[in-house]
């Protein structure tokens, strides 16, 4: 007894391609000993197989079995191990997938697909809404939230946590920041001044576009701000678009003052329950001047609104359309499909 106490806990000490290794060596070389004990009853190596497995397993059908002392003692040893080969696959199994969830919760494991969303930076309702926001809006693709804290705060399968700091380049390479489709920077909330928030905010964008330079890659970088005159400052980031948070906000309280009603239209336009939203749009080949692409959507429901932050193309409907124009337009969800299917 002392004998397979002391096999077993050897084998459960094994690492596990070590256990696999032996655990098919096992299954594979039983057959043929089985069969030389007994070669009249097990004529071939599958029925052989067939035997040794599921005696090993202890399921024991009882369609063969051995008839002499060494074949049955030689079941008995197929009982035993098979027990232990088992009971450690199945426990060995067990622990990689706890430490493989364990990891994952906290953000250990690195992440491998491509074309998605990073976002960097974490608040309980801000940031959350955000990301809830862009899982809505684009179905089809991931976000890995990058973030410095114990565990990943969200359920939610679409979002995969990385755990570190947004500055180190071994954290972008986990989060395959070179493979997504964008980079959101959010301010770091609890910071004493705004200066010193955006200057944070700074740093990171830096180091992502050195990162990127390095790899010979381009990252398009939105990056959230707290004050306009930092504007000047991330330009040598190049980042692609600044979200002006603090005052985005009072600029569109006073705008809702003196225009009133005004900010239901900018609700409006963020919010995904209130039917018409803002969506960009590729230039079509037969689109020669703003005014072709103006009278062509506006034929089929949607409203030309802008070329980038340009939203002063309704006073040059006659320009021609740059190669490199991004359009947006207004619509409702079933319009911006239809205008998909049209190639649009």
């Amino acid at each position: 007894m002392l004998f397979f106490y002391n096999a077993f806990r050897k084998i459960v000490k094994l690492d596990g391609r070590t256990l696999a290794v032996f655990a098919a060596l096992f299954f594979l070389l039983s057959p043929f000993v089985i069969q030389a004990l007994e070669p009249e009853k097990f004529t071939s190596w599958f029925r052989s197989l067939w035997w040794v497995i599921v005696t090993a397993t202890t399921v024991g059908y009882g369609d063969f079995f051995p008839v002499t002392a060494p074949g049955m003692a030689f079941g008995i040893v197929v009982i035993f191990i098979g027990l232990f080969l088992i009971g450690s696959i199945v426990g060995k199994t067990t622990e990689n997938f706890v430490s493989w969830k364990k990891q994952r919760e906290e953000g250990r494991l690195a992440y491998s697909g491509k074309d998605h969303y990073v976002v960097i930076g974490w608040s309980e309702e801000k940031i959350r809404d955000m990301i809830e926001e862009l899982l809505l809006a684009d179905p089809a693709r991931e976000v890995v939230l990058l973030a410095k804290l114990e565990k990943k705060p969200m359920a939610e399968e679409r979002v995969h946590y990385i755990q570190g700091d947004a500055t180190d380049y071994a954290t972008l390479d986990r989060a395959n920041v070179c493979a997504c489709k964008a980079v959101v920077i959010f301010s770091p909330e609890g910071v004493p001044s705004a200066s010193l928030a955006d200057g944070h905010t700074l740093l990171i964008a830096t180091t992502l576009e050195s990162y990127a330079a390095r790899r010979g890659q381009e990252i398009y970088t939105i990056a959230e701000i707290l004050k306009e005159s930092h504007r000047h400052s991330f330009r040598h980031a190049k980042v692609d678009e600044l979200i002006l948070s603090q005052q985005s906000i009072s600029h569109l309280i006073a705008s809702s003052t003196v225009n009133q009603g005004s900010s239901r239209l900018f609700m409006n336009l963020m919010s995904k329950d209130s039917g018409d939203e803002l969506y960009g749009i590729a230039k079509r080949p037969e689109w020669r001047t703003y005014n072709d692409a103006y009278e062509w959507l506006k034929a089929r429901g949607a409203l030309l609104v802008a070329d980038g932050d340009d939203t002063g193309i309704i006073r040059r409907l006659g320009d021609a359309i740059p190669d490199q124009a991004r359009l947006f337009i207004i619509a409702d969800t079933a319009t911006h499909e239809a205008l998909q299917s049209e190639g649009a």
